[in-house]
């Protein structure tokens, strides 16, 4: 069978002991007798709640089984009771492992290094418990990390130079981001404790670690959900995108004044294209106070090269006036806004 689903839940709130001594014995004898030589498409492993106190489920072998039965996909999963599960400290070895997903669990050091995965493209963690010092991949591509508590006293570091897609939601601190001249699109928002905690003292830090990590992509599109600012306070830090060609932004990237974009364009020297996707203006948001602060000058705040922008937004009103307004004072180059109105602004 291409496909394997290991989906272990019973009609009672917690597993028994005698449940989980069942579900080893099954699980490994099942896994022995398949014909490893059959390559697996996909795998995923779940269970509800189970007892600390008794034997604990032999996920680690049947991580290792599924990797032995050449798995492309696998999918991990327990119940949130249980996230302090801890996975084996060891580095997964796998040349055709191209999906790992992963909820609920603690993961630690060697097993988050994955240059024994050479075809890994795409890492999703949910919940987790994160305790090492680096998540390392030469060929990952999509990266998404939500609702997870990095346990570390220092930060973890992300060195992933393939990376395309990168997602941080609702995690406990921002890790930091080596550089990803690959990246093009980022998903998120900003750590629990808000910008704050881009000023670790302890960590020698300074300025907004995302959009350090970021600088030297050639083209970025920056999204947030509704509700979740990825810059919560004004820049007062920021590096320079000596690279950046093209950016996108939503509505959710800046806080509810304009003055973090201003700052963020003043450091993008090539920049040919910015587009504004507003879709759902907040409905706090008010007039903008970079207007006040950003007056044209002999000498353009932004890149020589940014002639055209494009607000997309699905409501033409007095905000969407005010933003254009400032873009235009803004860059004395700049040639001329267009502004898309349309209901489907998105597509």
């Amino acid at each position: 069978m291409p496909a394997l689903r290991i989906i272990w839940d019973t009609e009672d709130d917690c597993l028994s002991e005698e449940d989980v001594e069942d579900m080893n014995r099954f699980v490994e004898l099942f896994m022995f007798h398949r014909n490893h030589e059959a390559p697996l498409d996909f795998c995923e492993i779940r269970m509800n709640e189970f007892d600390w106190e008794g034997p604990l489920p032999h996920i680690d072998l049947w991580i290792q089984q599924a990797l032995l039965s050449q798995v492309r996909n696998l999918s991990v999963e327990v119940d949130s009771f249980n996230t302090g599960l801890c996975l084996s400290d060891t580095p997964l070895i796998s040349k055709h492992l191209t999906r790992l997903k992963l909820v609920f669990v603690r993961l630690e050091n060697k097993f988050l290094n994955f240059s024994s995965c050479p075809t890994l493209k795409s890492l999703w963690l949910t919940g987790c418990e994160i305790a090492t010092k680096k998540i390392s991949s030469q060929s990952l591509q999509h990266l998404t990390i939500i609702e997870s508590i990095f346990t570390r006293d220092t930060r973890t570091c992300i060195s992933a130079p393939s990376l395309v897609w990168l997602q941080l939601t609702d995690n406990t601190t921002i890790p930091i981001l080596e550089n990803m001249p690959s990246l093009e699109e980022y998903g998120g928002s900003c750590s629990k404790d808000s910008c704050d905690n881009c000023d670790d003292k302890n960590d020698k830090i300074q300025g907004c670690l995302l959009l350090k990590g970021m600088s030297q992509a050639e083209s970025l599109e920056l999204v947030a959900q509704p509700g979740s600012f990825i810059f919560k306070r004004d820049l007062m830090w920021c590096p320079t995108f000596s690279k950046l060609k093209t950016l996108l932004l939503n509505e959710w990237c800046v806080a509810i004044n304009f003055d973090p974009l201003l700052c963020f364009l003043e450091h993008a020297p090539v920049l040919e294209k910015l587009t504004l996707q507003l879709r759902q203006m907040p409905d706090n948001w008010v007039e903008p106070r970079g207007f006040y602060f950003y007056v044209p000058s002999d000498e353009p705040f932004a890149s020589k090269n940014l002639k055209v922008i494009e607000i997309k937004c699905q409501q033409f009103d007095e905000r969407v006036h005010q933003i254009s307004k400032i873009l235009s004072t803004y860059n004395i180059y700049l040639e001329q806004i267009n502004i898309q109105w349309s209901s489907k602004c998105s597509e």
